[in-house]
């Protein structure tokens, strides 16, 4: 973990112990969100593999808001387990639902690529051609 991220780290974990309750509506709690969008979710762009996936997608800032309801979706579901971690294994739960996992950044990028083509399977290929080589072929 870098000098940066520890920061990020570190202002996380503040933000979530200064919430007293994730399940009641506070202060605190609206600050938390902001902090995770803050420190967490991609502010310029990343490759990132999601999960059970062998290539890397580019993941941006227009999927931040994804990846700020994934976090926060991991975060309450995991409350008492997140209040025990360290930091840095914190700030990695949270990135990793945000980027990774199922409803996260890097699975929106790779629809986002396939530009709304349905019924491709996991690990078929995916070729683009010009009209005009389709029509020769």
């Amino acid at each position: 973990m870098t000098f940066r991220q520890q920061g990020r780290a570190q202002a996380v974990m503040r933000a979530l112990l200064d919430c007293p309750r994730l399940d009641r509506p506070s202060r605190q709690r609206d600050r938390l969100w902001l902090v995770v969008r803050d420190e967490v979710c991609t502010r310029t762009s990343a490759e990132v593999v999601p999960l059970g996936s062998t290539a890397a997608v580019t993941v941006t800032e227009d999927h931040a808001t994804a990846e700020l309801i994934c976090a926060m979706e991991w975060l309450f579901k995991h409350e008492t387990k997140a209040r025990r971690l360290r930091p840095d294994a914190l700030y990695s739960h949270l990135r990793s639902a945000a980027t990774r996992r199922d409803r996260g950044s890097a699975r929106a990028a790779q629809a986002d690529a396939l530009r709304g083509m349905t019924g491709v399977r996991p690990g078929d290929a995916v070729q683009w051609v010009s009209r005009e080589a389709m029509e020769a072929w």
